[in-house]
């Protein structure tokens, strides 16, 4: 009787979602279907598109041990997508292939997709497709990307493959797989594509990526060579007291040129 009383985390979520304006959405793209939150602009025609990427999630259980289900404890990603204050544009919440989705949903759920192969040709090829079919509802023109700790690195991928960004921002970003996995020591994400690859061809874009000198997991020097390479250094803030998983929908800048 209690378990059939036990509300679900990813009710919860819903539910605070749908309190702010949000709508449930699943896209069914080629490999995966993944799980978003969607909240049209007030006057039902957007001209902008705001993404907002879900991180790694909970990948890893241990150090040597993977989850079985990446969904997000601590969504940060969802925080920045609810507080965002705009209201002629459109707003999209998009999570990582396999969080938030259950039984025949979590087709080609393997796990490498949330570890090894989390930012592969195929998941952001998933991920672009998702963004089409929201863009297509909202009727907009142009498209805003901002990810999370590994949903930036997978913003910076997305972008390098479409002609519609206004913007990219992240916050904790992965922006450099090879230099992360060597300051924690562990094995490269051979299966990946590199998001620093595709810094030199989005340097016409406007950029914005928050790191912050308390964040143990993905410090500033993360995303140094990034900056570097896209020529935007100047767009790159560290912060003081905001750890990984902190409350960064109060330090990040809403306003897109």
């Amino acid at each position: 009787m209690l378990a059939g009383c036990t509300v679900r985390p990813h009710e919860v979520l819903v539910q605070s979602a749908h309190d702010a304006g949000f709508e449930q959405r699943y896209f069914i793209t080629p490999v995966f279907t993944l799980f978003g939150l969607y909240r049209p602009a007030l006057n039902g025609q957007a001209k902008v598109l705001r993404v907002y990427i879900e991180g790694d999630g909970r990948a890893w259980l241990s150090r040597s041990r993977a989850s079985l289900d990446p969904t997000p404890h601590n969504p940060v990603a969802l925080r920045l997508a609810l507080a965002d204050p705009a209201s002629t544009d459109a707003v999209l919440y998009l999570a990582r292939p396999c969080q938030y989705v259950q039984r025949e949903q979590r087709r080609n759920c393997a796990v490498r997709y949330w570890t090894d192969a989390r930012l592969s040709f195929e998941v952001i090829a998933a991920l672009n497709h998702a963004v089409d079919e929201a863009r297509a509802e909202a009727r907009a023109q142009q498209v805003a990307l901002t990810g999370f700790s590994g949903g930036g690195g997978a913003a910076v991928l997305m972008a390098a493959q479409r002609q519609d960004v206004i913007f990219l921002g992240s916050v904790a970003g992965n922006l450099d797989t090879d230099a992360w996995t060597d300051l924690l020591g562990v094995s490269p994400l051979h299966a990946s594509c590199n998001p620093i690859d595709s810094a030199a061809s989005l340097a016409h874009i406007p950029q914005r990526h928050y790191s912050s000198r308390h964040d143990t997991v993905m410090p500033p020097a993360v995303s140094a060579g990034f900056c570097q390479r896209s020529g935007q250094p100047r767009n790159c803030r560290a912060v003081d007291g905001v750890e990984h998983n902190g409350a960064w929908q109060e330090v990040w800048d809403y306003t897109y040129p």
